[in-house]
């Protein structure tokens, strides 16, 4: 520990594996095996190269997107990862790890508790978690209780709606890319780094912000509405929940400071209600890239001991 925050002292990263069949295939759940595998094999390889071993660990966390529930540490569903259904992945991980206790949550839940426990959010009981990344995402803590929601699915902040085609003659979703989700007009479809770089036909968001400070009238109108998206995200944000702080993450968030955490700290100021505003920071996030693995360990820790029932 430094401090309050947990320090990185081994680290093992490689790339997902994908399994070559689609999903819903007959063997689809291997590739929820290989990448369970993989999981283990990193962790292992981390523990090598800080001197240990399974035994030596009191738990360990994983964080994965969901939906699933962080109770029983079964993912229901992940989108992106083919077959991942009813998937008990803590109990999957436990056993590849010699039956060290594992807690899954959510990739943004996790992240969220490491913000409120040792980054940019500390000693705050209202506060929101967003994060700009290839998608968006978030968590939500409200009274000092994380917001879970009748089905575990409280936080999914990327796809609150912002867009809508205004002229009643035309159908609502006109002009609009299509969710990921199947909705339209949500923040993620407008703003996620993935999709912004889709619009514009390259493979990272930062070619499109590069495009538009060349002067490319596509790639500026692209930037725009991502800015429109997120600046409506903030308002909603401020005006629903009514947060001491919002913690803006991610890696568009870091790289593009200015057309992320300026649009939406100047729609706070010019349109929220003014009680909320006047409350409000729109800061970012103090753990950079290491948030998910801080807020695994904090979170895992937490639960072992017998604590976290804020976040629970």
């Amino acid at each position: 520990m430094d401090g309050d925050r947990p320090r990185v002292v081994a680290r093992d990263e490689r790339p997902t594996p994908h399994g070559a069949m689609p999903v819903g295939s007959e063997r689809a759940a291997w590739s929820a095996d290989a990448i369970v595998a993989a999981i283990a094999a990193s962790a292992r390889a981390s523990l090598a190269a800080a001197r240990l071993r399974t035994a030596d660990l009191e738990a360990a966390g994983c964080s994965s997107p969901g939906p699933l529930d962080h109770l029983t540490g079964v993912v229901h569903e992940t989108p992106n990862l083919a077959g991942f259904r009813e998937t008990p992945l803590a109990a999957m991980l436990s056993s590849a790890l010699d039956g060290v206790r594992v807690f899954v949550d959510r990739d943004t839940c996790m992240a969220a508790i490491a913000e409120g426990l040792a980054g940019a959010a500390r000693g705050a009981r209202d506060y929101v978690y967003v994060t700009v990344s290839t998608g968006i995402g978030g968590g939500v803590v409200s009274g000092g209780r994380m917001l879970r929601g009748a089905t575990n699915t409280a936080g999914e902040i990327g796809h609150w709606p912002v867009a809508f085609a205004a002229d009643a003659s035309r159908p609502a979703d006109d002009g609009l890319p299509r969710c990921g989700c199947g909705s339209f007009g949500c923040a993620e479809s407008l703003a996620a780094g993935g999709n912004m770089a889709e619009a514009f036909g390259v493979r990272d968001a930062e070619e499109v912000y590069a495009a538009a400070v060349r002067g490319d009238a596509r790639a500026s109108a692209i930037v725009t509405r991502a800015e429109r998206a997120l600046a409506n995200l903030a308002v909603g944000l401020a005006n629903v929940l009514n947060p001491a702080v919002i913690v803006v993450g991610g890696s568009v968030a870091e790289h593009q400071p200015a057309h992320v955490l300026e649009p939406m700290r100047r729609a706070i100021a010019e349109r929220a209600f003014r009680a909320p505003a006047n409350a409000v920071r729109v800061v970012p996030a103090a753990l950079g890239a290491d948030v998910g693995t801080i807020g695994a360990v904090l979170e895992a820790g937490e639960r072992a001991s017998g604590g976290g029932d804020w976040f629970l």
